[in-house]
């Protein structure tokens, strides 16, 4: 952690590192021009990292890795994994329901999971949280583990996935929930499975965060008063964007380019319904609740882990 002069007062500077593509640097544009990081205290500075995955790693887990950030948003489940493999990352508030959707050209037969047997599926990686949501729910409302029975397709990316779905490639895609919508605009495609219906069809009722803003433990412990301040930050941006609809009007000018009205009004729905902002011993127990289900229908093999070690979670920095 550096710090900034902000006029006679030096801010601590709390580094984070999202996606170009994603989600996150929607919040953050409404952060910033409200100044609503500096109102609790620091200064949000932004790396955006490149969309890629080497090896187990994706870019911006690289980045925390290696120090070059103090923050980013992951899923639980690779934070268990990576806590299991001996990196202490550590999960200290949810960012939301981030999760995915099943994409077919328009005039594909497969209408959901039950015609998945023996298509070409594109994921962007086989650890992926939507893939691993979407394996269970075959397993256990069809038989049938799409894994061994299909030919899958690991993209790497989400931009590759794109181009692998539109050169007929692959019969389906599991995209990114953001990036479902303008591929359904152009009449092409159509989204036949949202990842977030398949986790209530596992048994499990109510929200469940499955992407949580994540920092070192070591960090953590040095810098509590830093990570207050970003959870009241972050709330109160959540409460703006889900009131304000002509920031959303900006967001679509200044960061996506000057997307269409129509997706972006779906866009903005979908995010103020998937964005959470609870953080109790409540919230964990519905994740540990998700994590039970995914384990008794797939067992370690299909999670990566047989448990979520002690501490992926803290509720130290919510007031």
């Amino acid at each position: 952690m550096t710090a900034v002069n902000n006029g006679a007062t030096a801010l601590p500077v709390l580094r984070a590192a999202f996606e170009p593509t994603g989600s996150p640097r929607w919040f953050v544009y409404a952060m910033k021009k409200l100044e609503l990081d500096v109102k609790h205290g620091f200064d949000l500075q932004i790396t955006l990292v490149r969309d890629q995955i080497t090896g187990a790693f994706q870019s911006f887990e690289v980045a925390l890795k290696e120090g070059a950030v103090d923050l980013i948003d992951v899923d639980w489940i690779v934070i268990g994994r990576h806590r299991a493999d001996g990196l202490p990352l550590t999960a200290f508030f949810p960012y939301g329901r981030i999760a995915g959707g099943l994409v077919v050209p328009s005039d594909s037969s497969i209408n959901g999971l039950q015609d998945l047997r023996g298509k070409r599926v594109g994921v962007v990686r086989l650890r992926d949280k939507n893939w691993i949501i979407v394996r269970a729910a075959c397993m256990k409302q069809f038989g049938f583990d799409p894994q061994q029975e299909n030919m899958i397709v690991e993209a790497l990316s989400k931009g590759t996935l794109a181009e692998l779905l539109k050169g007929g490639q692959v019969d389906a895609a599991l995209q990114w929930w953001q990036l479902i919508p303008p591929l359904v605009a152009t009449g092409a495609y159509r989204r036949v499975v949202d990842v977030l219906d398949l986790i209530a069809d596992l048994g499990i009722d109510g929200a469940v965060p499955i992407t949580l803003f994540t920092v070192t433990e070591e960090f953590a412990k040095r810098n509590g008063e830093l990570l207050r301040g970003f959870v009241r930050a972050f709330c109160d941006t959540a409460d703006y964007l889900k009131a304000n609809d002509q920031i959303w009007v900006e967001i679509g000018e200044q960061v996506m380019g000057g997307i269409d009205q129509r997706i972006l009004t779906i866009l903005r729905d979908s995010w103020r319904r998937r964005v959470m902002t609870a953080w109790d011993s409540s919230t964990v127990r519905q994740i540990e609740r998700l994590f039970g289900e995914l384990l008794k229908v797939g067992g370690g093999p299909l999670l990566g882990i047989d448990r979520l070690p002690s501490g992926t979670f803290v509720m130290d920095f919510v007031e």
